[in-house]
């Protein structure tokens, strides 16, 4: 038999806690609540430093009071949700690099770069990837593509022995015209771009132009005299050849993907590495666009819905928090569904409602 009868628990069955909370963080940019969504993991957290003070009287430390010195709070969640509102918390995208996408089934694209493939025979082979898809493969007209301006092109360096043979020194690629040939300097020294055989005054280089193997060749002259040169040289050009589609290149319009057909060949106008610039149309699709890691934090409050059916419901209302990103990793696979950690710390609003206000009810209350 107890010492005492042992009182009846009548209130422990009523106020139970299960389940996981609906929970909406409003941030303070743009004012418009953004829901967790279905959670997997959910727990409060609280951080605390104690000082004690401490008496000797009876030779013994003792402690003859303890008080919480520091005290922080926080909520940490697991998520199913990778909406692109709450993507933008997970990857830290800051709000001036997070831009919503509107659909456009015929969105202009105008001179997108690509590169061309640097894989010897099978240059002409490969495709390249566009950046978009779906696209209208009628866009592709005359001047859909074309070559990219190549600046300052480090053409070589002139040791006092060379540049007065044509071919000594070349262009990277081929310039179609003479006129495609902006700058040529040497040591800084402006060389002013000329056909073949018509230098004849001051400082002047001569360019070889076409689709033939030679095209890109440059010779120096002086005063109308072949001359070998001394010190860096460097060009701008943009050539101005034209390119036809299934003639030139053939598109992929389902996958966004290009193939240049004609290049390294003896004629060909292109050269494996040589940078392009494509235009088109294609159907883009809604979404949002955002940069990753560009912001740690965001600001705002929270608003955390305890609402089961079984046990205590309760509501938290707080008026100052910061989602903060963390060092747990994003795992990817196939054999379940995806979970993020979100990590929300709870701050000191200040006032008469520093941490916010919870209301609780009891499972019988909250009926």
């Amino acid at each position: 038999m107890p010492v005492q009868p042992r009182p009846s628990d009548t209130f422990t069955r009523d106020n139970l806690l299960l389940g996981f909370s609906v929970v909406e963080f409003t941030p303070t940019s743009t004012g418009v609540p953004v829901p967790l969504g279905i959670l997997s993991g959910e727990t409060l957290q609280k951080e605390i430093d104690t000082l004690a003070l401490e008496r000797g009287d009876a030779g013994t430390l003792t402690v003859d009071r303890e008080i919480i010195s520091r005290f922080a709070a926080s909520m940490s969640f697991e998520l199913f949700n990778f909406s692109a509102d709450i993507a933008q918390f997970i990857f830290g995208s800051s709000d001036a690099n997070t831009t919503a996408i509107s659909a456009n089934p015929a969105l202009a694209v105008a001179n997108e770069s690509f590169t061309l493939p640097n894989l010897g025979a099978d240059s002409e082979r490969a495709f390249v990837n566009l950046a978009g898809s779906d696209i209208d493969e009628t866009s592709f007209i005359g001047s859909s593509i074309t070559c990219d301006t190549i600046t300052d092109e480090a053409v070589g360096t002139g040791d006092g022995t060379t540049g007065a043979v044509d071919g000594d020194f070349s262009l990277d690629y081929k310039p179609l015209i003479v006129a495609d040939v902006t700058s040529v300097t040497v040591a800084g020294v402006t060389y002013t771009a000329v056909g073949t055989g018509l230098a004849a005054s001051g400082n002047e280089v001569e360019v070889q132009i076409g689709t033939g193997s030679t095209s890109g060749n440059l010779q120096f002259h002086q005063g109308g005299v072949a001359v070998n040169v001394t010190g860096a040289i460097v060009a701008t050009y943009t050539p101005s050849h034209a390119f036809a589609n299934l003639t030139d290149y053939v598109v992929d319009p389902y996958l966004g993907k290009i193939r240049m057909l004609n290049i390294d060949g003896a004629t060909d106008a292109l050269r494996s590495g040589q940078p392009m610039l494509a235009d088109y149309t294609y159907n883009q699709k809604s979404g949002q666009s955002m940069k990753p890691f560009t912001a740690t934090s965001f600001e705002g409050s929270m608003t955390i819905r305890h609402l089961p059916d079984i046990g205590v419901n309760f509501v938290w209302e707080i008026p100052s928090a910061t989602i903060r990103l963390t060092d747990d990793d994003l795992t990817f696979g196939a054999d379940d569904f995806a979970t993020a950690t979100m990590q929300a710390n709870i701050n000191d609003a200040g006032g008469s409602n520093r941490f916010g206000t919870l209301t609780i009810s009891s499972e019988s209350q909250s009926v």
